[in-house]
């Protein structure tokens, strides 16, 4: 393979996360599992155009002259190492730092800030995690197709040691690949460093909604997750708090592939339930004859900010459950039956859905529950319980809260 020459780079560095801890814990066993991990990630780079610069100890130093490259290595990387079983309880965790910019090569070497930046971006990261600067994610604009199951969350500006100024990190999100960790191991800023918080403009929240908005109909949000971020940024003062409420969905709202929406329910002579992160249909109908059906809503995933659900029911009964905040439009025809609204009646925050439920019924009953945002575990009976003898101020605490 040609080795890149002097010029704008992009450096990928690993490393093993604590390692002197697995030394001890596998013993004699550890070369076996040392050659392994890197023979993994070896092949991984190589066989993405990846030159191997170093590879002392547990660590990896390679260079690539396209940014994508770098990413697909990283991913292909991971995968591998989280697919191995490695001897006994041991647990690998290999930390990536991706970085691009300009070097000059001298005597075999690298030399340039680039290289340091991206060697303290792997440092600032944990097992299993691919960090990756402004500036590669910035190159990426123009390989969406190669890079279509990957995403970046935004992780903010972060101190990185030795650097004046802050780089903003992004956590590389693929199929196969941790997403939660720990707090980046970066500087914290002193007070001088602090500035005055910007202050947000209605047009600012405005466009924070829409955001919202777009990652709900993603299917990156439920209705009641949306419902929630929604009240928090329009009551949001500053920039920061703004960003706070998306910074750990990804810049761009698109997605290749989103779950297929429940068309149709049906219950005869049944129980049907609908419940968990579902996708709600624009337009959704529910058939009930001598059943019952439960559309629980709460953490549904919204397809449009204007949904219509049309229920026939004979002798049965539907239920739904919305979470509160969002403005729900109850109405129909009932012939000898009853349709009722349990809950507190809260006023929709500006942005939020609207859910039209029309019911159409003959001998069967509808009842509407508006749930608290905290009650989104709670079970149906759990819920018709505390809310059936009206509008209550303060709903009890789950069973267990509380007890002294």
């Amino acid at each position: 393979m040609p080795q890149p020459t002097s010029g704008t780079l992009t450096f990928l560095f690993s490393d093993v996360e604590g390692s002197t801890g697995l030394l001890r814990e596998l013993g004699d066993g550890y070369p076996a599992v040392q050659a392994r991990q890197q023979g993994l990630q070896r092949d991984a780079f190589v066989n993405h155009a990846g030159r191997v610069v170093d590879s002392p100890g547990d660590s990896f130093f390679v260079a690539f002259t396209r940014p994508g490259d770098a990413v697909l290595a990283a991913v292909s990387a991971q995968q591998a190492l989280g697919a191995e079983r490695w001897p006994g309880t041991a647990e690998l965790g290999v930390r990536m730092g991706i970085h691009t910019g300009p070097v000059e090569l001298a005597d075999d070497r690298y030399v340039g800030l680039a290289v340091h930046r991206a060697a303290r971006i792997c440092a600032a990261g944990h097992g299993g995690q691919v960090l990756v600067s402004h500036t590669s994610v910035a190159l990426l604009e123009d390989e969406e197709h190669a890079l279509s199951e990957i995403e970046f969350r935004d992780l903010g500006e972060q101190e990185l040691k030795d650097f004046h100024r802050p780089v903003r990190l992004y956590q590389v999100v693929a199929p196969r690949l941790g997403v939660e960790f720990p707090p980046l191991r970066t500087s914290p800023k002193t007070a001088l460093d602090r500035v005055p918080a910007v202050r947000a403009s209605d047009a600012d929240r405005e466009r924070a909604v829409s955001a919202l908005r777009e990652h709900s109909a993603a299917g990156r949000l439920t209705l009641e997750e949306f419902s929630e971020r929604t009240e928090r940024a329009y009551a949001a003062r500053t920039f920061e708090e703004l960003e706070a409420i998306g910074r750990d969905l990804p810049r761009s709202a698109s997605v290749e592939q989103r779950r297929r929406p429940k068309r149709v329910t049906v219950a005869v002579l049944s129980n049907t339930v609908r419940t968990g992160r579902w996708r709600l249909p624009r337009f959704g109908f529910a058939f009930v004859v001598l059943g019952d059906a439960d559309l629980d809503l709460r953490q549904a995933e919204l397809e449009h900010t204007v949904t219509t659900i049309t229920a026939i029911v004979l002798l049965g009964n539907v239920d739904v459950y919305v979470p509160e905040g969002i403005e729900v439009d109850f109405g129909g025809l009932g012939i000898l039956g009853h349709r009722r609204e349990f809950g507190r009646d809260v006023p929709g925050v500006p942005g939020t859905p609207l859910v039209r439920v029309r019911i159409f019924s003959l001998l069967g009953t509808a009842d509407l529950w508006r749930v608290p945002a905290a009650w989104v575990g709670r079970p149906f009976r759990e819920v018709i319980k505390a809310l059936r003898p009206g509008p209550q101020g303060e709903l009890p605490p789950p069973a267990g809260e509380g007890d002294s």
